[in-house]
């Protein structure tokens, strides 16, 4: 439910002050083509985080075979596991 008050004070609107906590460590990417496993659609907007440290069930841009795609990482995942992670997806942005 939202109710308007005569108080309230419009500052506008920013996603940039919602969505990203470190703006200079801090991507957008564009999906080309789906990754049912993370939960992401085929033109979605994936909001990368370079400096968001990996983890277990956690959607990440990873390297391979030089080439960046979206991944879960699997539980019991390590750092040491040899995948190369690129960035953690903080947010998916997707059209209605």
């Amino acid at each position: 439910m939202f109710v308007a008050s005569e108080d309230y004070e419009d500052n506008g609107l920013s996603l940039d002050k919602r969505l990203i906590a470190r703006p200079a460590a801090t991507f957008f990417l564009k999906a080309a083509g789906a990754s049912p496993e993370a939960d992401i659609h085929d033109a979605d907007l994936l909001i990368v985080d370079r400096a968001e440290a990996p983890g277990p069930g956690r959607v990440v841009i990873a390297v391979v075979r030089g080439e960046l795609l979206a991944r879960r990482l699997p539980p019991g995942w390590r750092e040491d596991d040899g995948l190369e992670v690129w960035g953690v997806v903080a947010w998916i942005v997707r059209a209605p």
